[in-house]
């Protein structure tokens, strides 16, 4: 919820403009923060027979493009290979953590991470 007083269009309109202004930044936080805990949920699932696999998954963003705002998680270039072929085939055995260790979590927060983005924004920092 927003708080703040209205004295008059002109302080209505400016009030507005800022909020419209400081909306992407503040979305973005919100996103970064949301899948900084996706980032530990596809650590947490991820193989571990290679440790540098692990330690690499990481958040990239957010990112701001118009109207659009995404982050990415990603692996990083030491073990991109090894990722992919962990993340990708079925087929193989993991003592600890498994397959679609980064599409398996972001699938099942999707249905929530609307809400949980939202509840984290704060426009009220923009007044």
């Amino acid at each position: 919820m927003i708080n703040f007083s209205i004295s008059g269009t002109l302080d209505m309109l400016k009030k507005i403009q800022k909020i419209n202004a400081y909306s992407p930044s503040e979305f973005g936080r919100a996103l970064a923060k949301e899948t900084d805990i996706e980032v530990l949920e596809c650590k947490r699932q991820s193989p571990v027979e290679s440790h540098d696999m692990q330690r690499e998954i990481h958040r990239e963003g957010p990112f701001i493009e118009g109207r659009r705002i995404w982050c990415e998680i990603q692996t990083g270039e030491k073990s991109i290979d090894y990722a992919l072929k962990q993340h990708e085939d079925l087929d193989l055995f993991h003592s600890v953590g498994n397959a679609k260790f980064i599409e398996g979590p972001i699938k099942e927060s999707a249905p929530s991470m609307g809400k949980r983005v939202a509840a984290r924004i704060d426009l009220n920092k923009a007044l």
